[in-house]
């Protein structure tokens, strides 16, 4: 991702979103920018809920500079996970599903930010 070039933001969602995601399933995506920091945009979210969002199907995220860390769940996200910031230059984002429930899941811009 180059924060001064055409390749400034990437969209990423579940996969068939916004149909429901397939059972079974495990995504990741590893974003770095080539200078500066990446923001993470939450546009809609809809996955399965658990208490600990680490039990079913789940949004990780790493390499974040508030949290560390944190995995994502439910239909709705606190407002200060809307928008989230990389530590570094590097953000994981890892995208499980297990073999009941299917939710139309997410879609976010990862912006960046120079």
């Amino acid at each position: 991702m180059d924060p001064d070039g055409s390749s400034r933001i990437v969209t990423l969602k579940s996969p068939n979103y916004p149909s429901k995601y397939p059972n079974n399933r495990d995504c990741k995506w590893i974003l770095t920018a080539t200078s500066g920091k990446i923001k993470m945009v939450i546009d809609k979210f809809n996955i399965q809920w658990s208490s600990s969002c680490k039990a079913t199907d789940y949004l990780f995220v790493g390499n974040i500079s508030k949290y560390t860390k944190t995995w994502l769940c439910g239909s709705k996200v606190p407002s200060s996970f809307k928008s989230l910031k990389s530590k570094k230059s590097t953000m994981t984002v890892k995208f499980h599903s297990d073999s009941s429930v299917r939710k139309p899941g997410f879609k976010a811009r990862f912006v960046a930010t120079g």
